[in-house]
């Protein structure tokens, strides 16, 4: 039924009620009753159009309840894609996934993965650092390799091209002066040889210090006397200054103090022009048996420049590329002085001013003899006096039959009975029937080498002393023989007063 067609539609329900109880004419004959349908008619429309907006609340929320869902779970599916991402990534990274046992959440998976990729970062900065100092060492290696070539072949040419003008002159003049240019080309050969295996020895940790006794004052002295001829010509003169108060006779090895100071003072002396090189030592102090004292080895020529001081003690370098055609050397020298120097527990350093002169000076801590006899015999340098061996009876095993003559005409001038063995076999043989002070065994031979021969013979013979002599350099080699039986070694070339030492050495075993 509907009241006012114009202004109220009623409630289809309420309408519903009014048909079943009322009439039409009770409701237009009584305004109240009117008026109260009105009212309930009103109520029934509130409450539909609530139930309109909560079903259409429900509705909007059942929508976007699915679709916050949907996102979480296509954030959910990512963050686990994610992270198995990131478990591969750190794998591939580590090789290892003991450490994400505890790190399963994504931003401890982002922690490691940025600890891992900082890990190698590092490794590659590590690697291209790496690869610049190889390329560094490469680059001086060649260049190293380049001045090598020129500092061996130059003596060569000399020791070549003068045999050549002495077989043509064949005058006994021209023989006395080629003689000593050759022997001066020689030398110089033979020093730039021993001085590479000197390095490659340092360079793998061979090298032992000796504790010998001696008289440092007059090794010095012995030095700065044998390179006078060296100095005058550039010139130059030397200067030696002993502290009065010094103790010379100390304990130490002679050798490499030896070494150490006539590399600084040939050092000194190749960059000197009409100058002075001083050798100075002064006594520091003297307490419980240990001498401290400090050497000075003093110039005024070219000078370096001390932003390069490092530089030339690094093996295959030199303070300029220019100082290496104009002076010549390998700049192996300052490299030994300084790992020989390391070695007896200092330091070498330098005061310089280009131009003015260099100061290289080095502090040594070491235990004075308190014998204070004379040992300067005991010193190998150029003014060691070869030993007369007393019909030492000494088997020299070698193949090459230039070696042979050689050796055996400078053995055989100490009073040396020699028996030849043209290699290992024969060795054997010889030494079983015969009875030998020193045994001279070369390790390269056909038929049986020096170290099958050495094995042999301390079988049956510890006590020979057995002494190698050898062009193999590499201390490969040399440990192998010495593990095999071999008392000491020479190399090739050898020193005539090398050999003749180290023959008086074991002639009195």
């Amino acid at each position: 039924m509907k009241i006012d067609m114009e202004t109220v539609t009623v409630n289809k329900h309420l309408n519903r009620q009014i048909n079943k109880f009322l009439l039409d004419e009770n409701i237009r004959n009584n305004p109240q009753i009117a008026n109260f349908i009105a009212a309930i008619n009103q109520t029934y429309s509130n409450y539909e159009k609530d139930a309109d907006l909560h079903q259409q609340a429900t509705r909007l929320n059942d929508i976007e309840y699915h679709e916050v869902n949907t996102k979480l779970k296509e954030e959910l599916d990512g963050k686990m894609f994610f992270e198995s991402k990131l478990i591969k990534t750190i794998y591939k990274l580590t090789g290892d996934e003991s450490h994400l046992e505890t790190n399963k959440d994504l931003l401890g998976l982002i922690k490691v993965l940025n600890k891992e990729i900082e890990i190698k970062k590092d490794h590659q900065e590590m690697l291209f650092d790496a690869k610049a100092s190889a390329e560094r060492a490469n680059e001086a290696k060649s260049d190293f390799l380049s001045i090598m070539s020129h500092e061996i072949r130059t003596p060569l040419n000399a020791i070549i091209g003068l045999i050549y003008i002495m077989e043509k002159e064949n005058t006994l003049i021209s023989f006395q002066e080629n003689l000593e240019v050759l022997k001066h080309s020689s030398n110089n050969l033979f020093l730039l040889i021993n001085n590479i295996l000197d390095f490659s020895k340092i360079e793998a940790g061979k090298i032992d210090i000796e504790k010998i006794p001696f008289n440092l004052k007059e090794l010095v002295t012995q030095i700065s006397r044998s390179l006078e001829l060296q100095a005058s010509e550039n010139l130059n003169k030397i200067k030696l200054i002993v502290d009065t108060d010094f103790m010379p006779n100390v304990i130490s090895d002679p050798l490499r103090l030896s070494q150490i100071m006539t590399n600084l003072i040939s050092n000194a002396i190749k960059f000197t022009r009409e100058g002075e090189i001083t050798i100075e030592i002064n006594q520091m102090s003297f307490i419980d048996g240990i001498s401290t004292f400090k050497v000075q080895v003093k110039d005024d020529g070219i000078g370096i420049d001390l932003e390069k001081f490092n530089l030339i003690f690094e093996k295959f370098s030199q303070a300029e590329t220019t100082t290496t055609r104009k002076f010549g050397g390998t700049g192996l020298g300052l490299v030994i002085t300084k790992k020989l120097l390391n070695l007896l527990d200092s330091d070498i350093n330098i005061e310089s001013k280009i131009d003015k002169g260099s100061n290289f000076y080095f502090i040594l801590q070491l235990p004075i003899d308190e014998d204070f006899a004379d040992h300067a015999d005991r010193i190998f340098s150029n003014d060691y006096q070869e030993k007369d061996l007393n019909s030492l009876r000494v088997l020299l095993v070698e193949d090459n039959l230039i070696n042979i003559k050689i050796a055996h005409k400078i053995i055989s001038q100490w009073n040396v009975e020699v028996d030849i063995a043209h290699n290992g076999l024969i060795a054997v043989e010889k030494h079983l029937v015969n009875q030998y002070d020193v045994i001279l065994m070369d390790l390269s031979m056909p038929i049986m080498d020096g170290y099958e021969a050495t094995t042999i013979i301390r079988e049956r013979d510890k006590n020979i002393p057995i002494i190698a002599l050898t062009a193999s350099a590499s201390y490969g080699y040399l440990d192998r023989a010495i593990k095999l039986g071999i008392n000491d070694y020479v190399i090739k070339p050898f020193s005539p007063k090398e050999l003749n030492m180290k023959l008086y050495k074991y002639s009195k075993k």
